[in-house]
This record gives C-alpha cells, sequence and structure tokens, in this order.
C-alpha cells in the first residue's frame, strides 16, 4: 500500500479502539465506521458503536462498543471501478 502512512492500531477487550493517523471519517453509525487512513479505507463492524475522541488535526480517532471486526479496503481500485475514463 504505497503512500499509507505509519498509523496504529490499539484494541482494549474489543470494548475501545483507538487508530491514528486518520485522514477523514468518512461514515458511521452504531454498526459500521469507516475511516480513510492514507490510501485504504479501514472498516470497523461491531455493535453500540460511537466515535468517543474525534481530533483530525492530529488524526487521532478512539471509537468505543464492541469491536466484532477490522477490515482493510483499497480505496484506489474502488475509485476506478465507478470511473468511465481514467488512466490504467
Amino acid at each position: 500500500m504505497n503512500g499509507t502512512p505509519h498509523h496504529t492500531l490499539s484494541l482494549d477487550s474489543r470494548r475501545e479502539l483507538k487508530v491514528t493517523s486518520v485522514g477523514e471519517v468518512l461514515s458511521f453509525d452504531e454498526t459500521e465506521i469507516c475511516l480513510s487512513v492514507g490510501d485504504s479505507v479501514l472498516d470497523i463492524g461491531g455493535e453500540g458503536l460511537s466515535v468517543t475522541n474525534l481530533s483530525l488535526g492530529t488524526g487521532e480517532v478512539t471509537v468505543t462498543g464492541r469491536v466484532n471486526a477490522i477490515a482493510y479496503y483499497d480505496s484506489a481500485p474502488r475509485r476506478k471501478r465507478f470511473g468511465l475514463f481514467g488512466k490504467a
């Protein structure tokens, strides 16, 4: 993943997740939170999720609730798939 900044994830007993180097909160609700981390999307799934600390100036986000899944997706291929024109 070229262009993805160094970031960290810290999960404490599946109840508190801290993420650094977050560029943007893309979406969130009680079951899913999507964060932009460099050229990737970090998808957090769970129950009763909430963003309890958000500092985009420092890129730090804290999520609380029950974390059931954490997945990375490359956002660059996703953008290419929806475009009609562009460089390969």
